[in-house]
């Protein structure tokens, strides 16, 4: 048991040390590279942050668990937003880049359309998993625009472009990686770990999946998100929520069903879905009309999110 516990609290010391390096070199690539802060959030710390929900979902379609896969998918969309975002919000309100987070929103919207729409005849298929890639094509195309635009509006201003070294680009690199690993390690041991002692303490294995299993895939982004408010760098907070949570849709899901056809369950028809459009809408109306995140509205999504995990608890009891 005392082993358990020390690996709990190793994978605690990673997560959070590794977070604070990925961070610091987020922050450094952007001043090197001219790239704002809500663009790095919505491209390298998304992609680097869903990578735990994309091995996880495509290993789990591959030995034929494809109800995993979007489950994992969908709910660390609802983790995101509810909890990470929320939680983001209750602590400290923040402006947004109205353009930025505007076509962001507009996007994610239109994928949960796709990924509803696809659901309906009961099953995500390798067509509509083809759909879906074609989406994350799109998506990436956009966010090459938005780099192309940023260096643009700076090549015209009196802002001058940090030089970087072929040593300085490596070590950069490196770091970056570095604290990714870590927060992917840390998050594992804290899982896996967790799963233990609440087993030795006695908690039921269904309460154990939907809590401390569903907030795992999601940790790296919890983690990644608190570190970044801390360090005043809100911008890359939101738009590392948005894109991961297009990410989970457009390549999450989208690679998952390619192997196998992924089952639409009632419970995602009539709990997952719902919840998920309810937290969406809660975060990006009020934002785009104030191009702010309230207190309020952290605090409302919060409170979703944990109805949400009270509704799958009691339908976990009921069955």
């Amino acid at each position: 048991m005392l082993i358990i516990v020390l690996l709990f609290l190793l994978g605690f010391i990673l997560i959070s040390k590794g977070a604070d390096i990925f961070i610091n070199y987020t922050v450094i690539i952007g001043k090197k590279t001219n790239i704002s802060e809500l663009i790095l959030g919505a491209t390298i710390v998304s992609f680097a942050t869903t990578l735990p929900e994309l091995t996880v979902s495509l290993f789990a379609s591959l030995e034929g668990h494809t109800t995993m896969s979007l489950g994992n998918a969908v709910g660390s969309i609802i983790c995101n937003t509810g909890l990470v975002l929320g939680l983001v919000g209750f602590i400290s309100p923040f402006k947004v880049d109205k353009n930025m987070f505007f076509s962001k929103s507009v996007l994610l919207l239109l994928c949960v359309a796709m990924l509803i729409v696809f659901g309906l005849d009961g099953n995500i298929t390798k067509i509509d998993g083809i759909f879906l890639l074609i989406m994350l094509a799109i998506y990436m195309y956009t966010n090459y625009k938005s780099v192309a635009d940023d260096n643009k509006k700076i090549n015209t201003s009196s802002r001058v472009k940090e030089r970087t070294t072929l040593i300085e680009g490596i070590k950069i690199g490196i770091f970056f990686a570095i604290g990714l690993i870590m927060m992917v390690i840390g998050s594992r041991l804290l899982v896996d770990n967790g799963v233990k002692i609440a087993q030795v303490i006695g908690i039921p294995q269904g309460v154990i999946s939907l809590t401390v299993i569903a907030l795992g895939t999601s940790l790296p982004e919890l983690v990644s998100s608190v570190t970044a408010i801390r360090k005043k760098h809100h911008a890359i907070c939101v738009g590392n929520i948005l894109g991961a949570n297009i990410l989970n849709i457009v390549s999450v899901i989208g690679i998952s069903a390619i192997p196998n056809n992924i089952p639409i369950l009632s419970q995602n028809m009539k709990i997952d879905f719902p919840f998920m459009i309810l937290l969406l809408i809660t975060l990006i109306l009020p934002t785009i009309k104030k191009d702010k995140i309230y207190r309020w509205q952290g605090l409302l999504m919060l409170i979703v999110y944990f109805t949400y995990i009270v509704t799958l608890y009691l339908m976990y009891i009921a069955v």
